[in-house]
């Protein structure tokens, strides 16, 4: 960087600033290829007084893919009313900006203006047409896009599946997947992506798995779908083989991303040594692992380490974001840590600057509420600046069962039920507090309430890996092709602990 800007400097010594051909690396250099120096490389181009196309493309894709992308579109703005013409590249970064702002408004705006310049048969203008349509949930749109194409490249089908398993329906995605006459490792991380966005975890590592059959090299963005897949079954043999694969591929050389999501896999599927191993490995901890080791020790209820993990990560200079603080105030819950719950609530703002979110509101009311002070956690949600939602109501009514308080909890739970009055678990807690009032007509009541709206109890679920393969058993259903032997197994061990017994007599 500073050999960079001493260039620089000679250029302007020799009173070569306004010429164009010696700028083009440096302008290229600050900003694609160190995007934190993007403000120097505005500095060098706004002291050209007529760039070419070829720089305010330049810049026009650096903004794109910043955290200012609006800039890309004033840009462009500055490069018309200059009389610059724009080429078939400088619209698919624009398009990118409209996208990544969600602004439909201006995509269509730049849509006419692709049409008008004649670049609309470009494939890279149509895929980034794909995708801002796509992500801005106009599903229809991008599809007639897609099928007016004459020719489709890998990035188009990917596109086009990727929208359709993030923004619309994800058995379309995987239509559109299986339709393709050739995929990358790029087109199987984004329906494994789309996969676990959906919660089908279970689907995610059998598209895992026949991607490495078909030979393809999984990216870090698939590894940490697939990590995350692995979390969510507790999958911890297939995320321990992954692990090796990383070592093997990477060495010690992890990327931040992967790193994070083993320390959360292993938390999730109970290894907590494995997972210390891991964060003691990382060379340089960011604010991402860090908040791992405090969600997966507060998971665990060590609600002391995570406050002691929080503090040490503020000493060593990483700020904390506000992730961090639903991991860290989730520990002072689980380990009936109140005051300092609400001491570090209070810090979230006042030191960090973070303005609390719904979710941080709902930790306080469980951390208040499992502590048993309901009359506590109702004034706060009384001076919540936010309504609450179905997760503070939920935490409210949870706490109401451990601590038996049958007025406020039916008061949550009716809030509950009018949101969602197909969900049966609801109804469950409202019997449960019912009951231990022995309140029998109200339990009656809501037997009938139930009856009436179609409600029925979800089914008990449980998973159970076998050699890396997840199995899923669902009470009642018979649908397995093991059930039957699953069923005798049982039996035989029913009768066999039974004999045991009789036999200590």
């Amino acid at each position: 960087m500073q050999e960079a800007k001493q260039l620089h400097a000679h250029i302007i010594i020799a009173g070569l600033q306004q010429q164009e051909l010696y700028l083009r690396k440096l302008i290229t250099f600050f900003a694609i290829s160190n995007p934190s120096s993007l403000s120097y490389a505005r500095l060098v181009f706004s002291n050209i007084e007529t760039p070419s196309t070829f720089v305010y493309n330049t810049m026009i894709r650096a903004y794109a893919t910043s955290s200012d992308p609006s800039q890309a579109l004033h840009l462009y703005n500055q490069m018309r009313r200059q009389g610059t013409q724009p080429d078939r590249y400088t619209f698919p970064f624009l398009l990118k900006a409209c996208s990544v702002l969600s602004d439909l408004h201006k995509g269509q705006e730049t849509h006419c203006h692709v049409i008008k310049q004649g670049f609309l048969s470009d494939i890279f203008v149509r895929n980034s047409l794909i995708h801002l349509y796509g992500s801005n949930s106009k599903i229809k749109i991008a599809h007639r896009i897609f099928d007016e194409m004459p020719h489709r490249d890998i990035a188009t089908w990917t596109t086009l599946v990727a929208c359709c398993a993030n923004f619309a329906s994800i058995e379309l995605a995987r239509k559109l997947f299986d339709r393709m006459p050739e995929r990358s490792n790029v087109s199987f991380s984004a329906m494994i992506a789309g996969y676990i966005r959906h919660g089908w975890f279970k689907e995610a590592l059998q598209l895992f798995r026949r991607m490495q059959i078909e030979g393809l090299v999984p990216n870090n963005s698939t590894l940490s779908s697939v990590l995350c897949a692995c979390a969510n079954l507790g999958a911890l043999d297939l995320g321990r083989w992954i692990h090796s694969f990383i070592c093997e591929r990477e060495g010690n050389k992890f990327d931040c991303r992967i790193i994070t999501a083993l320390i959360d896999m292993y938390f999730k599927c109970g290894s907590i040594k494995d997972a210390l191993q891991v964060f003691a490995g990382a060379k340089k901890k960011f604010v991402g692992e860090w908040t791992a080791m405090i969600s997966g020790m507060a998971m665990h209820g060590f609600g002391q380490t995570s406050i002691e993990l929080f503090e040490d990560m503020v000493s060593s200079g990483i700020k904390p974001n506000a992730v961090t603080f639903v991991a860290l105030l989730s520990g002072c819950t689980h380990a009936g840590l109140v005051d300092e719950g609400l001491r570090y609530f209070q810090r979230m703002t006042a030191e960090f600057g973070i303005e609390p979110t719904i979710e941080h509101f709902g930790c306080v009311v469980d951390l208040l509420g499992r502590a048993g002070l309901i009359g506590q956690a109702i004034q706060f949600i009384r001076d919540m600046p936010v309504e609450a939602n179905a997760a503070i109501w939920g935490a409210l009514l949870n706490a109401c069962k451990v601590h038996k308080n049958v007025d406020v909890g039916e008061l949550a739970a009716r809030w509950l039920i009018n949101e969602e009055p197909w969900n049966g678990v609801i109804y469950l807690s409202l019997l449960s507090l019912y009951r231990e009032a022995e309140r029998w007509d109200d339990v009656e009541n809501v037997k009938r309430e139930m009856k009436e709206v179609g409600c029925k109890k979800s089914p008990g679920c449980s998973l159970i890996e076998v050699n890396g393969d997840c199995h899923e058993f669902v009470a009642g259903d018979k649908s397995h092709p093991c059930v039957l032997q699953v069923c005798l197994n049982l039996s035989q061990l029913v009768m066999e602990v039974k004999e045991h017994k009789y036999l200590l007599g």
